[in-house]
C-alpha cells in the first residue's frame, strides 16, 4: 500500500506541451480560420466542453463506468487479464479514459507492463487533481483521429466542417472510435471498416438505452465523410496579423462580426475581378466599430487577386496621399488659425523652390476653409501646413496613433500632407474611429475620456475604458465636429477637375485620397456606428493612371456604406458657441458686413473678424470721394468686399459678380492703397531656374495681379525695362546669379518692389 502511495504521489503530472494550430474564432465564437501547427499537426487549443452526443459515444465505447471509477476500472482490468492470459497475447488494455489521457501525455510510449503501471499511477493522480469534467475535455482534446488531425474540434471541422456542438449521433460515434486506431483506420480509407465498427458502436448505445430506436435507425443511414475538409478561411490576414500579437493556447475570440467580414469580402470579390481588367491587383478593406474600436471585418487582401495575395495590405506602409488633411484642418482649428467658413488663400505659392498645385491645375484665388477640405486642394492645405509647422503636425499624428511617420520634419517638408510619409490603413482607419469616438462620447457623456485615443481592438472583451476628463484630449469634440462637416460633403473632385457624385441617401463623413505616381488610391469614412478604410493598389508598388482614390477606392467604400446601417453624427456640438457671421467671408460680422447669418462655431473662432469688408465714401455718382474733395455732407459711406490682389486676380475668374472697389472722382487724387501684388514670387525669395532636357537655363516667369484688369505694369529689372503687360501680367526673366531688384509701375504711378536672389 505505501509502495502504491508513493507511486501515486511521486509519479509524471499529465501535462500536454504541444504546438497548438493558430486558430481564432469570431465575436459569436463562429471559426474564421486556423494555421497547421509547427508539428505539422491540426491541433485546437483544448476544447471548452464536450458536446452531449460525443460523450455517450466515447463512454459507451471506450470507459463505461468513467464517473464511477477513481482512474483505473479494476472490473475491466480483471477481465482484460484474463482475456490476455487466455489468448497468449494482449488483446485488451483495460485503459480507462483518463489512462489514455496520462498515455497521450507521455508521447504515448509502448505498451509495456511497466508503461501500464506508471499510466495506472499516473491516472489515479490525475483523478485527484481534476474533475471528471476536466478529464474528459483532456482526452476529447488530445486524442488522435486519423492523419494529422488531433482533438475532437479539429476533427469535427476536418470531417464535417462544423463545429462539435452540431455534429449528430452517428457523427460523434464515427469519431469516438477514431481514436482506438487512428494509423489504421480515417475516414480517407477503408471507408468499408469504419462504417462496421461506428454502427456497431451505434448497436451498443441502442441497446444500454442512450439512442431510441428512430435515431439507431436514421444514424445508421448517415454516410461516412471522404475526406478531410479544408477550414474556413475567412480571414486569412487576420489570422496572420493576430497570431504575431500574441501567442494562441487558448480559444481566441476576436472582434470580427462574421457577417460583416462576408459582407466585406463579397465587396472585394465584386471589385476586384473588375478592376484586374485595368491590372490593378490588390486592395484591403478595414471595418472598425467607432465607439470600441473593435475590428468587425478585415479583408488584407483580394483572395482573386493573380499576384501578391499573401501580402497583407491593412499593415503595409503606403504613401498617404491627401487622407491626413482632415487631421491637419481639425488641428488648425483648435489652433485658432483657421475658421471653418473663413476664406483660405488659394493662389499660386512658392516655398523654397517647391510649388503645390491643385490637381486640376486652377486655383480659386478664395475659398472657404471647409470647401478647401471639401474639394481637397493642394494649394490651402500645404499653406496651412507652413503655418501649423510640420513638426508640431508630425507630433499630432503619432498622438493620434501614427507610428511610421519616423523622420525629421525637414525631410518630410510641406509635401507630408499631400503623401510624402508612409501610413497604413491600420493606422489610418484607427486614426478617424479614436476622431469618431472622441466627438460621440463628447455628445453622450459631455466630456472627454482619457482613453478615446486608441489602436483598434481585436479581441474580444479587450476594449479600453477610460475614464471622463475635462479637458481636451488631442483633437477637441468642436474642431472634429466641423471637419466631419465638411466632410460629409456629397461630391468630391479627382485629379483630372472632374466632379463626380456617389449615390447614398446616408450623410457620412468620408475622405479619399492618391498617391504620387498613382501607387495607392484611399479611401475612409466615419460615422457613429462604423469606421470604415479602403485601400486599392498594387502590392509592388506599380503605378496606374486610373488609381484615383475616387475612382477606385471611393466606389468599394460606398458600396460598403449602402450596406451597412449607418447613421450620421448630430449636427450640433455642445461645445460649439453661437456667432454672427459674415456670408461672404465666414469670419465673425463687423459693422461693415451686410450679408450676415447666425451659426454655430468653435470659440477659437470668436476672435476672427471679418477682414475683407470696409466702408468708403462714395458720391451721389458712385464715385469714390474723400475730405478733400467732397462735403462730408454730400458723401455716403457704403460697405465693399475687398480682397487682397493675388487672391482677387483668381477669385474673379469663377465669380464675375465680384467687383473692385469705386473709382475714385476725377477731382480727387487717390489715397495710398496697394493696387498690385506679387504672385510669384509672393516674399523675398530664392530663385532656382530651370534647365530642359538640352541643359539650356529656361526663364522663371515672374506674375502680379492688379485691381484694374485693363491697367498697364511697366516691368523693370536691375534698372533695365523688360517690357510692359496688360490684363494677364507675367513676364519671364533669365538672368544671372546673385540678388536683383524687380520693380514694377502702373499707368498712375504706383509701383512696388521686389528683392530676389537666382541660385
Amino acid at each position: 500500500m505505501v509502495c502504491a502511495l508513493l507511486a501515486i504521489l511521486f509519479s509524471p503530472k499529465a501535462e500536454f506541451d504541444v504546438a497548438y494550430s493558430k486558430i481564432i474564432y469570431d465575436r459569436e465564437g463562429q471559426l474564421l480560420g486556423g494555421k497547421i501547427a509547427e508539428d505539422g499537426q491540426w491541433r485546437f487549443p483544448q476544447i471548452e466542453s464536450v458536446p452531449a452526443y460525443y460523450e455517450d459515444a466515447i463512454l459507451t465505447f471506450e470507459d463505461r463506468r468513467f464517473y464511477s471509477h477513481g482512474g483505473i476500472d479494476f472490473r475491466s482490468l480483471c477481465r482484460a487479464v484474463s482475456q490476455n492470459f487466455k489468448a497468449k497475447k494482449i488483446v485488451s488494455g483495460a485503459s480507462t479514459l483518463s489512462m489514455q489521457v496520462c498515455r497521450m501525455a507521455r508521447g504515448n510510449q509502448p505498451r509495456t507492463i511497466t508503461q501500464k503501471f506508471i499510466e495506472m499511477a499516473m491516472a489515479v493522480k490525475l483523478e485527484l487533481t481534476h474533475s471528471k469534467e476536466e478529464i474528459l475535455r483532456m482526452h476529447a482534446s488530445q486524442a488522435p483521429f486519423g492523419g494529422n488531425v488531433v482533438g475532437l474540434e479539429a476533427a469535427s471541422w476536418r470531417y464535417y466542417a462544423k463545429p462539435p456542438e452540431k455534429l449528430s449521433q452517428a457523427e460523434c460515434a464515427l469519431l469516438a472510435v477514431l481514436p482506438n486506431a487512428p494509423s489504421l483506420m480515417h475516414p480517407g480509407k477503408n471507408r468499408t471498416k469504419l462504417k462496421q465498427k461506428r454502427d456497431r458502436l451505434l448497436k451498443n448505445m441502442y441497446k444500454i438505452g442512450s439512442i431510441d430506436s428512430l435515431d439507431y435507425e436514421l444514424a445508421l443511414l448517415e454516410s461516412i465523410p471522404s475526406k478531410p475538409k479544408p477550414l474556413p478561411r475567412q480571414a486569412p490576414h487576420f489570422l496572420e496579423y493576430v497570431s504575431t500579437q500574441k501567442p494562441i493556447k487558448s480559444k481566441t475570440y476576436t472582434t470580427v462580426d462574421s457577417k460583416i467580414q462576408q459582407t466585406a469580402l463579397n465587396t472585394t470579390s465584386l471589385f476586384s475581378e473588375d478592376y484586374q481588367q485595368s491590372d490593378i491587383q490588390n486592395l484591403g478593406i478595414l471595418i472598425l466599430d467607432t465607439q470600441s474600436g473593435e475590428v468587425l471585418a478585415y479583408v488584407g487582401n483580394s483572395q482573386v487577386s493573380l499576384a501578391e495575395q499573401d501580402v497583407d495590405m491593412i499593415q503595409a506602409n503606403r504613401s498617404s496621399g491627401s487622407v491626413l488633411k482632415p487631421m491637419l484642418y481639425a488641428a488648425a482649428l483648435d489652433d485658432g488659425l483657421i475658421t471653418p467658413q473663413g476664406l483660405v488663400r488659394d493662389v499660386p505659392m512658392m516655398y523654397q523652390g517647391y510649388k503645390p498645385q491643385n490637381y486640376n491645375r486652377n486655383y480659386e484665388g478664395a475659398v472657404k476653409a471647409d470647401m478647401a477640405l471639401a474639394k481637397s486642394l493642394n494649394v490651402p492645405a500645404v499653406d496651412l501646413l507652413s503655418r501649423y509647422d510640420v513638426g508640431r503636425f508630425i507630433g499630432k499624428l503619432k498622438e493620434l496613433g501614427f507610428s511610421t511617420i519616423t523622420k525629421s520634419p525637414d525631410h518630410y517638408g510641406l509635401t507630408l500632407i499631400l503623401g510624402g510619409a508612409e501610413v497604413s490603413l491600420w493606422e489610418l482607419t484607427g486614426a478617424y474611429a479614436s476622431m469618431g469616438r472622441i466627438l460621440s462620447n463628447y455628445h453622450s457623456q459631455n466630456g472627454y475620456w482619457n482613453k478615446d485615443v486608441h489602436p483598434p481592438t481585436i479581441e474580444l472583451n479587450k476594449t479600453n475604458n477610460g475614464k471622463s476628463e475635462d479637458k481636451q484630449t488631442h483633437l477637441s469634440a468642436a474642431a472634429i465636429h466641423h471637419t466631419f462637416e465638411a466632410m460629409q460633403q456629397v461630391n468630391r473632385p479627382n485629379e483630372e477637375g472632374d466632379w463626380e457624385a456617389f449615390s447614398s441617401s446616408k450623410k457620412i463623413a468620408w475622405k479619399t485620397g492618391t498617391s504620387y505616381g498613382h501607387r495607392d488610391a484611399w479611401a475612409v469614412a466615419v460615422s457613429p456606428e462604423f469606421t470604415i478604410g479602403v485601400w486599392v493598389g498594387n502590392a509592388d508598388g506599380e503605378g496606374k493612371h486610373s488609381l484615383v482614390g475616387v475612382k477606385r477606392a471611393a466606389p468599394i467604400l460606398f458600396d460598403l456604406i449602402n450596406k451597412l446601417d449607418i447613421s450620421s453624427f448630430p449636427k450640433y456640438c455642445n461645445e460649439l458657441k453661437q456667432a454672427v457671421v459674415c456670408k461672404a467671408s465666414g469670419y465673425i460680422a463687423t459693422a461693415a458686413c451686410t450679408n450676415l447669418d447666425t451659426i454655430s462655431q468653435i470659440a477659437q473662432a470668436l476672435s476672427h473678424s471679418c477682414p475683407y469688408h470696409l466702408h468708403v465714401n462714395v458720391d451721389k455718382g458712385g464715385y469714390r470721394v474723400h475730405g478733400k474733395c467732397e462735403s462730408p455732407s454730400q458723401m455716403q459711406k457704403v460697405s465693399c468686399f475687398l480682397l487682397p490682389a493675388d487672391m482677387a486676380h483668381y477669385y474673379r475668374q469663377s465669380h464675375p459678380d465680384y467687383k473692385d472697389l469705386p473709382l475714385y472722382r476725377q477731382d480727387c487724387d487717390p489715397e495710398e492703397e496697394d493696387k498690385m501684388h506679387f504672385i510669384y514670387p509672393s516674399a523675398r525669395s530664392n530663385i532656382y531656374l530651370p534647365q530642359n532636357g538640352l541643359g539650356e537655363i529656361e526663364p522663371a516667369i515672374f506674375a502680379v495681379a492688379h485691381r484694374e484688369q485693363d491697367a498697364k505694369v511697366y516691368w523693370h529689372l536691375d534698372d533695365s525695362f523688360l517690357g510692359t503687360t496688360e490684363g494677364e501680367h507675367t513676364m519671364p526673366i533669365i538672368t544671372d546669379q546673385g540678388e536683383h531688384q524687380l520693380v514694377l509701375v502702373d499707368e498712375q504711378g504706383n509701383r512696388i518692389g521686389k528683392s530676389f536672389t537666382v541660385l
